[in-house]
């Protein structure tokens, strides 16, 4: 019965059980679904395909709105469930419940910003770790100039032998921590992107992640 229904549905069906069936999703969420598939419904409706089997050929309502539901950041579904549809009983809501809320967000926001520094902090040090150790090359040299002007060469050449050496491992850590660095900076951009998923939805150009397969046999439009 349901599947005969969406097969018999017009656009304004359509669009009217799709808002319906997005529930409390955040308003702009809802009103962009909308929006999308009202054009996709138009385009196809353009391209002389019946308005009812353009409908038909987006599937069913349900998987349409279970898809944009699933991919809705975390944060904004949350808020949107805790909406009452009351201005003001949402806001003395928010009011009492202050103690709780604020300070686990404030909390999440330290734990995001001293992971993010910790990553950065890590690259820094073993960067200068690496810069302080190539660095025993010129003052191998100086030590070497110091003790054969005061007379003792030999002294002289065991500095240079050991900054010449210490430089020596500081070049190959510079090789490995070319590699290390790309995987840390790496790092800090997944949980970076891992903290905008929490607030915005990923675009995939301009056709969003919950969008349907079309119907085989079912014109496209260009």
């Amino acid at each position: 019965i349901r599947e005969t229904r969406c097969h018999l549905m017009n656009k304004i069906e359509f669009l009217t059980e799709l808002r319906r069936s997005l529930g409390k999703l955040p308003s702009y969420e809802v009103e962009q679904s909308i929006a999308f598939y009202a054009e996709m419904i138009d385009d196809r409706v353009e391209d002389g395909m019946d308005e009812q089997e353009a409908v038909a050929a987006l599937g069913p309502v349900q998987v349409i709105a279970t898809q944009i539901i699933a991919e809705t950041p975390a944060i904004p579904k949350a808020i949107a469930k805790a909406n009452t549809g009351s201005r003001i009983l949402n806001i003395v809501l928010l009011a009492v419940f202050s103690p709780i809320w604020a300070p686990l967000a404030l909390a999440l926001a330290l734990v995001a910003l001293a992971v993010y520094v910790s990553i950065w902090t890590v690259i820094v040090s073993l960067w200068a770790t690496v810069v302080c150790l190539v660095l025993f090359a010129p003052l191998g040299i100086v030590g070497l100039v110091y003790f054969a002007a005061t007379g003792f060469l030999l002294s002289g050449v065991w500095v240079l032998g050991c900054g010449l050496a210490v430089a020596g491992i500081g070049l190959f850590a510079w090789l490995g921590m070319t590699v290390v660095s790309r995987g840390l900076v790496q790092l800090t951009h997944t949980f970076a992107n891992w903290i905008k998923s929490l607030f915005v939805k990923k675009r995939n150009g301009s056709t969003p992640p919950s969008m349907p397969p079309v119907a085989e046999g079912a014109p496209k439009h260009v």
